[in-house]
């Protein structure tokens, strides 16, 4: 069937975006490698975020015309090439190199000048490595060769990819900085020579970058003995009812120390657990096959790695139980203080009830007290305005004496009546 350029272009604008970046994705990260025997140096960087963009314009003055800001760059040739890649906290820079082997097993010295990145680059080396991969079909090395880059006594030595290629190493450093891996290409077909050498090499990258963790674990784990003492003797005064101020202080400054640990190696703990799982992985793929006599690569980064992973896992779990407590004590503390509080609330409920009853009984003297002087008053009006009338009668004064209790009783009733309105209207 024939088409059309407008269903052409109907087709394009109907594409996701991110349709084709994420199908480069899937190639984006395959070393360049054609086939064997080739030899290759990497080393990796870590490099400060401040200094990713002087990293990128240093990459750029090797690799013109390619942008460093998609995170890699690749000079590849005939008889070889080089590679730069950017990862999250770390850089890589690989060179290699096709060719025999010779009798150094391409573990021969090379020109400094080849690696350039090494007298300019951005970041501290943190680890170098040498891989050779002969071609298929030779003869294995001789002991007496491998044993001139490598400890035959000490080393790992298995077979990986299902028996296509053996595997020499010790995992130690040597001329230069860098560890040894020797391949024998029993019959690596296809891509599987860039694909072990990547396996490898990720092994080996994200084992390491796995261990930076570890140093912080256990600097962690001693900080933590004399913090839960602290917390200990937090708890103590408090049980004992020491003074809640300086418990409270305390508590706080601990408190601070706790969580700004935990803040510090929140992103360490992930990227170590990230480490170990990549690592993980990548020895699954490779798909070993014990030889006797040495230890397949698995078992012996395991005797290794894994002890520094627990370690780190006990020092996390230890700070998050020390935060939970100190979450707990500081509750505690919270509890007694708001009982105190409650306390002195009441006391002052029960000082404000007292002075209310005083002021009560107060008033009703007052009250009392009024009612006689207004009575006074009052009969004192009467006593004027009565006395042209009782002038000269002999019982005049007992009819004062007669108006006395009516007045009183007059004056209680009206100022009762008054006080009881005053109520209902607040009440209302």
């Amino acid at each position: 069937m024939i088409r059309t350029q407008g269903e052409d272009e109907m087709d394009e604008r109907r594409d996701h975006p991110l349709r084709v970046t994420l199908s480069e994705l899937m190639h984006l990260r395959a070393l360049p490698l054609d086939g064997a025997p080739v030899r290759l140096r990497q080393w990796v960087f870590l490099v400060e975020p401040s200094d990713r963009d002087a990293e990128a314009a240093f990459v750029g003055l090797f690799a013109p015309g390619q942008d460093a800001a998609l995170g890699r760059a690749v000079v590849v040739g005939e008889d070889g090439g080089w590679l730069w890649e950017r990862h999250q906290e770390f850089s890589t820079w690989t060179w290699f190199a096709y060719g025999a082997l010779g009798d150094a097993l391409g573990f021969q010295p090379e020109a400094d000048e080849r690696f350039f990145w090494l007298h300019g680059a951005p970041g501290q080396v943190f680890r170098g490595v040498e891989i050779s991969v002969g071609a298929a079909g030779e003869p294995p090395p001789s002991d007496a060769a491998l044993s001139r880059h490598i400890d035959l006594r000490r080393c790992v030595s298995c077979e990986v990819f299902d028996g296509a290629a053996r595997i020499w190493t010790d995992f130690r450093l040597r001329e230069g900085g860098a560890g040894r891996i020797h391949v024998h290409n029993l019959g690596l077909a296809n891509d599987e020579v860039s694909r072990l050498v990547q396996t490898l090499l990720e092994i080996g990258n994200y084992r390491k970058l796995a261990l930076l963790g570890f140093a912080p674990a256990r600097e962690t784990l001693a900080w933590l003995d004399g913090a839960e003492a602290r917390l200990a003797a937090i708890t103590g005064d408090l049980a004992a009812g020491q003074d809640s101020q300086g418990v409270l202080d305390h508590l706080l400054a601990l408190s601070a120390e706790v969580e700004a640990r935990a803040a510090t190696s929140r992103f360490r703990r992930g990227a170590t657990e990230s480490y170990h799982q990549l690592t993980l992985d990548r020895l699954e793929a490779l798909r070993e096959r014990r030889l006797p006599g040495h230890s397949t690569m698995s078992e012996f980064i395991a005797r290794r790695l894994l002890p520094a992973m627990r370690t780190r896992e006990a020092a996390d779990r230890r700070l998050d139980d020390l935060s939970q407590r100190v979450a707990r004590c500081g509750d505690l503390l919270r509890a007694k203080l708001g009982l105190a509080q409650d306390r002195q609330n009441q006391e002052t409920l029960r000082g404000m009830d007292a002075s209310l009853q005083l002021q009560t009984k107060l008033q009703g003297l007052v009250e009392g007290l009024s009612i006689f002087a207004v009575g006074y008053y009052v009969l004192g009006l009467l006593g004027y305005l009565l006395k042209p009338w009782l002038h000269g009668w002999p019982g005049g004064e007992w009819v004062l004496a007669a108006l006395v209790p009516l007045v009183l009783i007059a004056v209680a009733a009206s100022l009762h009546r008054r006080k009881k309105r005053l109520i209902e209207d607040e009440r209302s």
